[in-house]
């Protein structure tokens, strides 16, 4: 009897681990991870940069960055343009020399054609996300995010956009 009791307890707890662990690995809200509905790869070249630098002199809470660019398939086809306005939020002088400007970004993208999206985030070296906060035409239901990785520090980017659909 003894026996069959602990054969039974480690059958049951056998089946409790085996019918736990594929819910542990789901997502908590009981949905599961969307699947992209697009994917935009993007090649961004800067045409235009200013530097705002308030007072004090030098990199300073509250400076500003703004840039214009034109954006390119990857078939080397100008495809939109975007601007972007980033206010530095913090000096962290203890970081290497890349990351120690945090900006906070605001971002609009124009695709020709097809509309805009925007985007907002933190910003600290060379390869970012950012938010995706709203769009127009094609994008006017849009969320998301983008990356963007340097290719050379105001100069050029890579930028991919993935959108996922609204659910309706």
């Amino acid at each position: 009897m003894k026996r069959i009791s602990v054969f039974a307890i480690v059958f049951l707890l056998l089946l409790l681990v085996l019918g736990i662990a594929p819910m542990a690995s789901a997502d908590p809200s009981g949905r599961d991870k969307p699947k992209p509905s697009q994917v935009i790869r993007l090649i961004e070249r800067v045409q235009a940069v200013s530097f705002q630098d308030a007072a004090p002199p030098g990199p300073g809470l509250g400076d500003r960055l703004i840039f214009t660019s034109d954006l390119f398939d990857g078939e080397d086809n100008q495809v939109g343009r975007d601007g972007a306005d980033c206010v530095i939020l913090r000096i962290d002088s203890s970081a290497p020399p890349e990351k120690q400007q945090i900006v906070q970004c605001v971002i609009t993208v124009e695709l020709f054609s097809k509309g805009q999206l925007t985007f907002q985030g933190l910003a600290q070296g060379t390869e970012n996300f950012f938010a995706v906060t709203g769009g127009t035409g094609n994008f006017r239901t849009a969320r998301g995010e983008a990356f963007a990785k340097d290719i050379v520090p105001l100069v050029e980017a890579e930028i991919t956009i993935t959108l996922f659909d609204d659910g309706h």
